[in-house]
């Protein structure tokens, strides 16, 4: 097979970057080993989150890092067979979560997240997939006071970016989610601007389909290697090579694998997460995402059931699956929300690709020109896969971005 790019990964990020490319008239093949939106992008807690400007960083307290290396923690798991491997990126998450850094991933952040709404729209409408969003908003939760006070700087942040943050007192919250226990918490913040999404399997395979009416073409094949072709690119798969002048690396978690060989070996780590969905217990619903604050994990509801989904996990990759985590969740889970049994035979587990300042690397890679780069975006590829999608094709298209790439690029890690 020949194109004038291939996309390697069929995630959010992946899919919206082969749409982007076509639109801008190029032949496109995107090529993943499963259909779209099977991997990462099928099990986060779809939200599309405007809000979601400030980094998730290491924590620093003390009573916090040793209940983490005692593997107490709801919010957070690694295996110690994976400590070698998973170590030296966790040294330097630890180091980049300070203030200075923070605040540079904050501030490279405000533009990045400014048109994740409008990139989404844009890409439901055209894939006929709006009934698949909702507009309401999520909930945050929190069970101590002073958690809830730490908070004040993000949201005042937030509403000097034209955000809404609201703070419902018992009976607004009530006409909000009328089946949300709130005896327990100190609190709630209400974030209004983001969407939901109830199935964001589906609503990736929408956006793919919409790929393909576009022209585009989807190969399900497994990717092996890359190699340079004369001026372009070559991408080994299982049934042949494919052949483009150029080729996006959008593989998530799978990417550094493939870059590694090609003598640019960058930082990037995993975060594992898991979900299981469950049945409402008798008549009760929630419209709105709930994250328990303290806890790290959340109730989402998805076409499937209540989807309750875990912290992160360390370990390597491939390491068999210890949904403990969900295991942890479940009590604090019900004390939020009355919830019945699984409908899912296992959990589900999967991998966030994520570098230690919190950014994601988009563009071109460094000494390898053809190749480009749009991954690691840890916790928000599914926010920004459709911005990150449309700002890697500008690039690539010699258009000027609609605002600054520098931030993103992978020569900050050299």
């Amino acid at each position: 097979m020949k194109a004038d790019v291939t996309v390697i990964g069929a995630g959010m990020v992946g899919v919206s970057t082969a749409i982007a490319l076509a639109r801008h008239g190029a032949d496109v093949v995107l090529i993943d080993r499963r259909a779209p939106g099977r991997e990462t992008s099928f099990g986060n807690a779809g939200v599309i989150q405007r809000e979601g400007v400030h980094p998730y960083l290491f924590p620093r307290s003390v009573s916090k890092l040793l209940a983490y290396a005692l593997n107490r923690r709801t919010e957070a798991h690694y295996h110690l067979s994976s400590l070698p491997s998973v170590a030296p990126f966790l040294w330097r998450y630890f180091r980049a979560s300070n203030a200075g850094s923070a605040r540079r991933t904050y501030e490279a952040n405000i533009p990045l997240f400014a048109g994740c709404l409008d990139a989404h729209a844009d890409l439901a409408a055209d894939a006929g997939a709006e009934e698949l969003i909702t507009k309401k908003g999520w909930l945050r939760v929190f069970r101590a006071d002073a958690a809830l006070r730490a908070v004040a700087g993000e949201l005042a942040e937030l509403e000097g970016l034209g955000l809404s943050a609201s703070r419902p007192d018992a009976d607004a919250l009530a006409k909000l989610e009328p089946h949300l226990k709130t005896d327990r918490l100190a609190g709630v913040v209400h974030y209004e601007d983001p969407w939901t999404c109830s199935d964001p399997g589906a609503l990736t395979a929408a956006y793919a389909s919409l790929f393909e009416r576009l022209g585009g073409h989807i190969v399900e094949r497994s990717v092996s290697g890359l190699r340079r072709d004369g001026t372009g690119w070559r991408v080994e798969t299982d049934d042949g090579p494919v052949s483009a002048q150029a080729v996006v690396l959008a593989a998530g978690p799978w990417s550094k694998a493939l870059l590694d060989p090609l003598g640019l070996k960058l930082p990037m780590g995993i975060k594992r997460g898991y979900h299981r969905h469950h049945a409402p217990a008798g008549n009760g619903y929630l419209t709105r995402t709930i994250v328990d604050d303290e806890h790290g994990f959340v109730l989402a509801p998805m076409a499937p059931g209540v989807r309750v989904t875990s912290g992160a996990e360390f370990a390597r990759h491939d390491a068999p699956p210890t949904p403990v985590q969900l295991e942890r969740a479940m009590p604090r889970a019900r004390d939020l929300f009355d919830l019945g049994a699984s409908v899912d035979e296992n959990a589900w587990m999967g991998a966030r690709p994520v570098f230690p300042d919190m950014l994601p690397v988009m563009g071109e890679a460094p000494g390898l020109p053809g190749l480009w780069l749009n991954f690691g975006h840890g916790h928000q590829g599914f926010t920004l896969g459709p911005v990150a999608g449309q700002l890697v094709a500008a690039m690539m298209t010699g258009k000027t971005p609609g605002f600054d790439p520098s931030p993103y690029r992978a020569e900050r890690f050299s």
